[in-house]
């Protein structure tokens, strides 16, 4: 009697559990049938007064704000590197190389044996058209070979891309 009421259980489960999936939305199908009521319950109104000013707002000047709160927290914690170098890279992509390459030559002297430090400026200054940026580039890849032989075949290929443009500027 026991096992027939432990079958039965299994096969009540069981039914219950298919007959349950077949009739909900998959995740896809469920995003994909959210009504704007239910958008604005789950994320609230797009028309709110507190966000206008920020959808009005064009994408670099909010960005601006952005770095300038990264620039208070490197400010606040300068031993922190990874700080230093997501804000290096962030003048990069905002384009002001000039700032990010002061703010990793700052680093790469305080920290001369950092691996990440040196990859950060040297994939920077490959960016670069200058015979000057591009060498040290090469070298500070060379270094990060030395330093960290895990990272030799990304350094090389590197190097390789770095050889190129040397070699397309010594025939111009």
């Amino acid at each position: 009697m026991v096992v027939g009421a432990t079958a039965l259980l299994g096969l009540t489960f069981g039914l219950g559990y298919m007959v349950g999936s077949r009739s909900q939305q998959t995740p896809d199908e469920a995003a994909n049938t959210l009504s704007d009521t239910d958008m604005q319950r789950a994320f609230g109104s797009v028309k709110s007064p507190a966000l206008e000013p920020i959808m009005q707002e064009p994408a670099a000047m909010s960005l601006g704000g952005l770095v300038a709160g990264l620039e208070k927290k490197v400010a606040a914690n300068p031993e922190n590197i990874d700080q230093q170098l997501l804000l290096a890279q962030t003048y990069n992509e905002l384009d002001n190389r000039a700032k990010s390459l002061n703010l990793l030559n700052t680093l790469l002297k305080r920290f001369p044996g950092n691996v990440q430090v040196k990859i950060t400026r040297a994939s920077i200054l490959m960016t670069g058209t200058s015979k000057e940026e591009l060498t040290e580039a090469y070298q500070l890849f060379a270094e990060v070979i030395k330093l960290k032989p895990d990272a030799a075949s990304m350094a090389r290929l590197y190097q390789g891309e770095i050889k190129v443009k040397l070699d397309h500027i010594a025939k111009q």
